[in-house]
């Protein structure tokens, strides 16, 4: 699966959240809690390894992407697979040298709108990240990094942005990691 995603802060959620919902279908509250773990000697190679692991709606999942950005728009190839039973995943992770990096908690609301181009929907999500504040998150879903798919795609997200109001320099194009690190809300690693 490629995710074609972009974030951005938000100076005023409560009203980009009214436009959101005006033009799309509120699929309800999340609270999203995401342990990233690595193996201690490629930490902080941005966007190569590493795995999240994420508690969401009582199920836990395991992602790890390969990860690059284009003009503000992250296109990453996504895998991810459910977790049966967490404590056993974890004692093979520390099994194979990996280690606990950073914890990242997200709440918010999830909306769909239908992707002009047909497809699966797009999500908007209006979300907090403690320690960061207020952003609106919106991703389309692609089968494959067909390069006229992924334009098309990054057109929609920049034009939804536009339609909650939001205006592109408030894009953010650095990974939550590294904003939580110049925040001085985790540690470098060593």
């Amino acid at each position: 699966m490629i995710e074609v995603e972009l974030k951005a802060r938000l100076a005023n959620p409560e009203g980009v959240e009214a436009r959101v919902a005006s033009f799309s279908r509120l699929v309800g509250p999340f609270d999203k809690f995401d342990a990233y773990w690595h193996g201690s000697d490629w930490r902080l190679q941005r966007g190569k390894k590493g795995f999240r692991v994420r508690a969401d709606g009582g199920k836990t999942y395991v992602t790890f992407k390969t990860k690059r950005c284009e003009g503000g728009i992250e296109i990453n190839q996504e895998r991810e697979f459910e977790v049966s039973d967490l404590d056993s995943f974890v004692e093979l992770a520390l099994r194979l040298g990996c280690e606990p990096f950073y914890k990242k908690r997200k709440t918010g609301r999830r909306y769909e709108v239908d992707s002009p181009a047909g497809g699966l929907p797009i999500t908007i999500e209006i979300v907090e990240v403690e320690g960061l504040g207020p952003f609106i998150e919106i991703e389309a879903l692609l089968a494959d990094e067909e390069p006229s798919a992924v334009a098309l795609a990054q057109g929609e997200i920049r034009g939804l942005l536009a339609r909650a109001g939001v205006p592109p320099e408030a894009i953010e194009s650095r990974y939550y990691s590294e904003l939580l690190l110049a925040a001085g809300l985790i540690q470098p690693a060593s």
